[in-house]
C-alpha cells in the first residue's frame, strides 16, 4: 500500500490511465474506419462485377466468389462457383431486388466462410422478363487484415505503455526530486538549528515553493532569536531586583540591627519591587500585544486636553534635572483611541526625553494636524542616538547604553510598548537623532481610526 500512496507512483499511474483511454479511442475510431473502408471497398468491386453480367451463364467467377441467378418469381435459375451458400436466407435480398431496391447482405457459406454479397436485377432482353443477379465474394482477406490489425494496436499499446510507464517513473522522478531535498532538509531543521536551508534552484512552481519555505524559515529563525532573547533579557531584568532583594533580606536577617537599617532594607526592596512590578507589567502588555488579546477602548480623545495634563506632569520632573520643558498645542485635534494607552505611549517618550537629557537642555512637545493625521512631535537636547542603533531603538530590552540603563531605571522596553501602541491606532512612530545634538520622535495617528469598543491589538 505504500508503494500507491507515492506521488510518484500516483502521477504515473493518471499518465498511464489517461495514455490508455486515449489509445484505446484512438485504436477503436481507427479500426472502424478500416473495417468501414475495406467493406466500402469490397461493395464497390461487387456492384462493378454486377453491371459486366449481361449473360451470367458465361461468367467465370474467381475462386472466392459466386454468382447467383434467380428469375422473376425469386425460384434460383443457376448458380455458379465453387461455393455455396443457403438460398434459403437470401429470400428477402431477392425480394428487395425484384421492388428495384438493391441491397447487400453480410452471412456465411455452408462451410462457415463469411462472405458479402449484392444483388441487384436487370431485364432479360430474351423473354423480357426481370431477373435478379446475386455477386458474393467471400470477406476472408477483409478479416484476414483486420485481425492483423488488431494484433499491431494491441502489441503497440502494449511496447507504447511500457515504454510511456518507464518513461513516466523517469520524468517524474526528475521533478520530484526537488521535493527530496525539501524532504531531506526539512527533516533536520530543528528549533535550535534552525540555519538549514533548501537549495532548489529552479524557476518553476518547486522553486518558488523553496523560497517561499526558505523565507518561512527565516522568519522563524529571526522570531526564535528573538523569543530567546527576549526570555534572556526578561531573566536578566528579574534576576538583579530578586539578587539586591534577596541579599538586602539575607543581611537584614543575619543579625540584630538598628532600626534606620532595617527601614533602609525595606526601602531598597520596596524600590525592587517597584521596578519588578513595572517589568511585569510591560511584558504582560507585551505578551497580550502578540497575542492580540490587550484590548482597547476607544473613544473621542482630545488629544490637545491629553498632551497638555501630561506636560504638566513631565515638566515637574524635567524642572528638577534643570532642564527647560515647552509646550505648543495650537491646533484642536480630536482622534478616536484608548487615552489610557495614548497617554502612556507619549509618557514613556517624555519619559527617556528627561532621562537622556543633561542639565541645562530642553524638552518640547508639539501638536498639529497635517494631512488628517493628529503630528505629534517631542523633541530634546539630549545625547542623541547613533546612527548604527537608530534602526533597533524599537526592539525590546534594545538599550544604546546597557551600563546607564539599569542607574537610570530604563529596562529597553518603553520604546516597543509605544511603537505597538502607535500601530493599534493605525498609526506610525518616527525617529530623528544626531549625537551629541538630540533627539525628535513624531507620532502621526489618523484623526479617524475606529469607532468600536474593545478592540484587541493585532499580533506582531
Amino acid at each position: 500500500m505504500k508503494f500507491f500512496k507515492s506521488i510518484r507512483t500516483r502521477l504515473t499511474l493518471w499518465y498511464l490511465t489517461v495514455m490508455v483511454i486515449l489509445l484505446l479511442m484512438f485504436s477503436s475510431v481507427a479500426y472502424i474506419m478500416l473495417d468501414h473502408n475495406l467493406y466500402q471497398n469490397l461493395d464497390n468491386a461487387l456492384r462493378a462485377k454486377s453491371t459486366q453480367l449481361n449473360a451470367p451463364s458465361v461468367i467465370i467467377p474467381q475462386s472466392d466468389e459466386i454468382l447467383l441467378s434467380f428469375n422473376y418469381n425469386g425460384t434460383l435459375n443457376q448458380e455458379i462457383g465453387t461455393i455455396t451458400v443457403d438460398t434459403s436466407k437470401l429470400s428477402g435480398l431477392v425480394k428487395q431486388a425484384l421492388s428495384g431496391q438493391n441491397s447487400y447482405l453480410t452471412t456465411v457459406t455452408t462451410a462457415n466462410q463469411g462472405i458479402r454479397l449484392y444483388a441487384t436485377s436487370f431485364l432479360n432482353l430474351f423473354n423480357d422478363q426481370t431477373v435478379v443477379v446475386v455477386v458474393g465474394r467471400l470477406t476472408t482477406e477483409i478479416t484476414d487484415v483486420l485481425h492483423t490489425f488488431m494484433y499491431i494496436i494491441i502489441f503497440a499499446m502494449i511496447g507504447v505503455i511500457v515504454l510511456a510507464g518507464l518513461g513516466g517513473l523517469f520524468l517524474a522522478d526528475r521533478v520530484l526530486r526537488p521535493v527530496e531535498r525539501i524532504t531531506k532538509t526539512a527533516q533536520k531543521i530543528e528549533g535550535s538549528d534552525l540555519s538549514q536551508r533548501i537549495d532548489v534552484k529552479t524557476d518553476d512552481e518547486l522553486g518558488r515553493l523553496a523560497v517561499t519555505l526558505n523565507e518561512m524559515i527565516g522568519r522563524l529563525e529571526e522570531s526564535f532569536s528573538r523569543q530567546r532573547q527576549f526570555t534572556a533579557d526578561a531573566s536578566h531584568e528579574l534576576r538583579t531586583p530578586l539578587a539586591i532583594m534577596q541579599a538586602e533580606a539575607t543581611l537584614a536577617l543575619s543579625k540584630e540591627r538598628a532600626p534606620d537599617d532595617y527601614r533602609k532594607a525595606l526601602e531598597t526592596i520596596s524600590q525592587e519591587s517597584d521596578h519588578m512590578s513595572s517589568v511585569i507589567g510591560k511584558l504582560l502588555f507585551l505578551a497580550r500585544s502578540d497575542a492580540g488579546k490587550e484590548q482597547l477602548n476607544f473613544e473621542d480623545v482630545d488629544l490637545k486636553e491629553l498632551i497638555i495634563g501630561l506636560a504638566a506632569n513631565i515638566e515637574a520632573f524635567a524642572q528638577d534635572k534643570g532642564i527647560k520643558f515647552t509646550v505648543d498645542t495650537k491646533d484642536d485635534v480630536n482622534v478616536s483611541g484608548d487615552k489610557v494607552k495614548l497617554r502612556q505611549l507619549f509618557t514613556n517618550i517624555l519619559e527617556n526625553a528627561v532621562r537622556y537629557t543633561p542639565a541645562d537642555g530642553k524638552i518640547s512637545i508639539s501638536l498639529l494636524e497635517k494631512e488628517s493625521n493628529a503630528v505629534v512631535s517631542i523633541s530634546d537636547t539630549g545625547i542623541g542616538i547613533p546612527p548604527e542603533h537608530l534602526p533597533h531603538i524599537f526592539e525590546r530590552f534594545y538599550r544604546v547604553d546597557k551600563a546607564r540603563a539599569r542607574a537610570d531605571g530604563g529596562v529597553g522596553l518603553g520604546l516597543a510598548i509605544a511603537k505597538i501602541i502607535a500601530e493599534s491606532h493605525k498609526g506610525k512612530i518616527q525617529v530623528e537623532s544626531e549625537v551629541g545634538k538630540g533627539t525628535t520622535f513624531i507620532v502621526s495617528i489618523p484623526v479617524k481610526v475606529l469607532t468600536q469598543q474593545h478592540v484587541g491589538i493585532p499580533a506582531e
